[in-house]
């Protein structure tokens, strides 16, 4: 008897939900089912499921076109298996008239055991609820069989496979007949396999991933002390050179001299700019009136000379224009 045992958190966080037609594993590597929460044996997996207020074991095995399923009752120990292979399962898809293939749909199984999606959800009901859920599906009032006819279905459990997809609700019956109580023998092989993988991982610590994962997060926080100290000692330096400032405002006034250094700096730049577009222009201006009076004819008189003697401010005028022309540098310097 094939005995698949992985181990799963009873409630694991919602993850991707594993592409169609994925394996166990392809999905693990996927990130659909989390390592720390569930590992592979033989593609099996194994969840806790709560089915109705009573806890279950669920244990789900795909080998190349089988499907296996077994839930066993925490409680009683009770157990019930079944095998259903490709053709099953799509057979089993078409009548409900949502096809689904094999591959896709132990995808879907998977997901569900996992919780990682909300559109598949799993139940677990009798011959009797199967039946009351098929009429009241139909609009039939229920019935009441003989209990000899009902005996040997009661027996039976139907773990049920609930695709929810919008204004609809699809159920997958997946009949198990009842195997009994757990084979002692088989038992006591899977203590002795789980003791010797325990053994092997307690000799290899190195590789175990709890003590990797121990070690990343001791290196993560030394970074994370070193960028402490490292923060506190400029906040010292900048406290230091600013020791007016009150606690705690050290480098926000840093920052405020910073902006206003700048915006004097700007400021500085543009009256530069302009002051020299300024002696440009003067510098021209005289220039051009430096060549008037260069080309003026000789006896040429200016208007009012020789009939009244010039003003102070005439005299002043006529002196002026008399002076030889003004240099860059030496209008540069006047300023």
């Amino acid at each position: 008897m094939k005995v698949p045992f992985c181990l799963v958190a009873r409630n694991p966080s919602p993850s991707p939900v594993p592409n169609p037609g994925d394996s166990f594993c392809e999905a693990g590597r996927r990130g659909a089912f989390d390592p720390a929460m569930a590992k592979r044996t033989d593609y099996g997996l194994q969840v806790d499921y709560v089915f109705r207020g009573a806890e279950h074991i669920v244990r789900m095995t795909t080998e190349g076109s089988l499907l296996e399923v077994e839930v066993e009752d925490r409680l009683t120990t009770d157990q019930w298996r079944g095998e259903f292979d490709a053709a099953f399962i799509e057979d089993l898809t078409h009548k409900t008239g949502n096809f689904k293939q094999f591959g896709i749909f132990c995808s879907m199984l998977e997901s569900a055991l996992a919780q990682s999606s909300e559109s598949v959800t799993l139940d677990l009901l009798t011959y009797a609820d199967l039946e009351a859920l098929r009429n009241r599906k139909i609009g039939v009032g229920p019935r009441h069989p003989s209990a000899a006819k009902t005996s040997p279905l009661n027996s039976k459990r139907y773990l049920i496979l609930i695709y929810s997809v919008e204004f609809d609700r699809i159920h997958y019956p997946l009949p198990l007949p009842y195997v009994g109580k757990p084979d002692p023998v088989v038992l006591q092989k899977v203590i002795r396999e789980l003791k010797e993988e325990l053994a092997l991982l307690k000799a290899k610590p190195g590789k175990d991933f709890r003590d990797v994962e121990i070690r990343r997060l001791r290196e993560e926080l030394q970074r994370a002390l070193e960028e402490k100290q490292m923060m506190e000692s400029v906040l010292l330096s900048s406290r230091e050179e600013l020791p007016v400032a009150p606690k705690g405002s050290g480098l926000k006034e840093v920052k405020i001299l910073k902006k206003v250094v700048q915006t004097l700096e700007e400021q500085l730049t543009k009256e530069r700019a302009k002051h020299q577009r300024l002696a440009a222009r003067r510098l021209q201006e005289s220039r051009q009136l430096a060549d008037e009076v260069g080309r003026r004819p000789p006896g040429l008189e200016v208007p009012g000379e020789g009939r009244h003697p010039p003003s102070a401010g005439r005299a002043g005028r006529v002196m002026v224009l008399g002076l030889r022309p003004v240099t860059h540098l030496e209008l540069r310097g006047s300023l």
